[in-house]
């Protein structure tokens, strides 16, 4: 577990680090461009350090970032800290550390002006309902980061409206290019500053830490190469995506026509596949049904983008609904198993 743990960690760093990039670099071109954003503690703060938005350097990139970014992640483990410490004490167990992982999961799917309040409600809900009850790590049916990302998702939907910086985004749901593309149509994406190297280095708006397309790429190369994420899951949700979109855009007759490319680049579908669809906890164990569960999940996110507008990305009520269905997959895959085998016997 001890392994298990720091391989994790080390998969989260070049996203943690994009993330951080990424979300001062998008601040202070707010900033320079006269973004009014008077009243939030984060831009007072990053004031005092006396950076020019103009010509901040990589240092003030780095400093606006970490602004960002710090005070969620900190405020996150030790709200999970916190609860796992009650549960441990009340069950006479040692404390486990899982709770970091999932800390650090949670607050990457926020977005970067999320009020810290939002944090504790969302970690405790993720700690406790998500792992904690079922008996620890490794023992639930969900991933605890997507279960807190959910709950304040549907709690706090109108948390960005108005926010002077942070435009593109809507809310805790996600970016607002779906958006975009049901009212004005591809065409409106790179004018809005939707274009496709930036989406895939991760210089646009977005959740945290799901901007990064690289960065993502190479933490799915160190969880598939320690073992701890299915290849079959990734490869069945990019197929799923890329067969969904093409026949879409085939029946679409100009309507559903958002390339495959697009619905891979943006939103939070990437970190999603990466990170919590193949959770061990949260997926299917057959080999045969980590190919169901990862089609299904590239289908229905795509469906979700684009018939249903009002979800801005869709990556989080998808893999809630196939982590649910996941333990049925499974059953269903075993149960055809186990007849196959009689019926070789009996002839």
């Amino acid at each position: 577990m001890e392994r298990i743990q720091q391989l994790r960690l080390c998969a989260t760093l070049p996203v943690i680090i994009a993330a951080c990039i990424n979300t001062g670099h998008q601040f202070l071109i707010a900033a320079s461009a006269g973004a009014d954003t008077v009243g939030d503690w984060r831009a007072s703060l990053i004031q005092n350090f006396d950076i020019d938005p103009g010509q901040p350097g990589i240092v003030g990139v780095l400093v606006a970032g970490l602004v960002h970014l710090l005070p969620p992640l900190v405020v996150a483990i030790i709200t999970g800290g916190v609860w796992e410490r009650i549960f441990s004490e009340a069950r006479g167990r040692p404390l486990e550390k899982g709770f970091i992982y999932s800390a650090i999961l949670f607050v990457l799917l926020m977005h970067p002006a999320i009020p810290l309040f939002h944090v504790v409600f969302g970690m405790s809900f993720a700690i406790v309902f998500g792992s904690a009850v079922f008996g620890g790590d490794g023992k639930t049916f969900v991933t605890p980061a997507l279960l807190g990302a959910a709950v304040v998702q549907i709690s706090f939907p109108a948390a960005l409206i108005g926010h002077p910086v942070w435009q593109g985004l809507n809310g805790h749901a996600g970016t607002s290019l779906f958006s975009l593309f049901h009212e004005q149509g591809s065409a409106a994406l790179p004018w809005e500053g939707f274009e496709i190297g930036s989406a895939f280095i991760g210089n646009t708006q977005g959740m945290m830490g799901t901007t990064s397309v690289a960065a993502i790429i190479i933490a799915a190369v160190i969880l598939i190469y320690g073992r701890l994420a299915s290849w079959r899951i990734v490869a069945g949700s990019l197929i799923g995506v890329i067969g969904a979109a093409i026949i879409c855009n085939i029946i679409g007759d100009g309507i559903l026509d958002m390339p495959w490319y697009w619905h891979l680049l943006a939103g939070s579908l990437i970190f999603g596949i990466t990170f919590i669809a193949t959770d061990p906890g949260a997926s299917c164990v057959t080999n045969s049904g980590r190919w169901i569960q990862g089609v299904l999940t590239g289908l229905l996110l795509v469906l979700l983008r684009i018939v249903n507008p009002s979800h801005s990305d869709s990556m989080v009520p998808v893999l809630l609904l196939v982590s649910m269905l996941a333990p049925l997959i499974d059953h269903g895959i075993i149960w055809l198993n186990i007849r196959n085998r009689m019926r070789s016997q009996v002839e």
